[in-house]
């Protein structure tokens, strides 16, 4: 019977490298004035490792859609519940912010269950994931939505509809002299009378 090797994700594999070079370029006599000419991500990967390590286990995998009257958010959450996932929106960055966990279903969560794991490739535990959209386009915050539907997530982002192109229609006048705009109509500035004073 053939061998059955574990591969991790390509994600974790390039993630782990990330954190050791950020460990030893980013943290370790490096420092911030030499480093980061040349490794300008260095410190906010080791920033990410940081917190990945102490409080997240994965990041969750999406699809973002820009479409005409709204951004498309899809994130895979296979095996979470509903209530466990929180949606949020940051209106000064635009970004989206999927966070919750992923629990092992029942007694298969304690200790001496995970004794008899032979092969892991599901990602469960805690999870974080930013979305930045684009910072050019307005966001009508007020009616983002979000349902969960076997597995995935979807969050819809509605962009603020601008008013469309509007044609201004010129009119003409017969006597142009006598139909000229008078300009104090639109001033709200009362008129203010000078007087001159006479000089001896």
């Amino acid at each position: 019977m053939p061998a059955v090797y574990e591969y991790p994700p390509f994600f974790d594999v390039f993630q782990t490298l990330s954190e050791e070079f950020a460990r030893n370029y980013g943290q370790n006599g490096c420092g911030p004035n030499k480093c980061q000419a040349f490794f300008p991500h260095a410190a906010a990967a080791a920033a990410a490792a940081a917190r990945s390590k102490k409080d997240l286990s994965f990041v969750p995998a999406v699809d973002v859609f820009d479409t005409d009257r709204a951004f498309v958010v899809h994130a895979s959450l296979a095996g979470a519940a509903g209530n466990a996932i929180s949606v949020d929106f940051e209106p000064k960055t635009n970004e989206l912010i999927l966070t919750g966990e992923i629990k092992r279903p029942g007694s298969f969560a304690d200790d001496a269950s995970l004794k008899s794991l032979r092969l892991g490739e599901r990602h469960v535990g805690k999870f974080e994931r930013r979305v930045r959209l684009s910072s050019t386009t307005k966001i009508a915050h007020d009616n983002i939505t979000a349902k969960f539907v076997n597995g995935l997530l979807e969050v819809v982002v509605p962009k603020v509809e601008e008013p469309p192109k509007r044609k201004i229609t010129i009119e003409s006048v017969a006597n142009p002299a006598d139909d000229w705009v008078d300009a104090s109509n639109y001033n709200n500035e009362e008129p203010t009378e000078v007087s001159a004073e006479k000089l001896d």
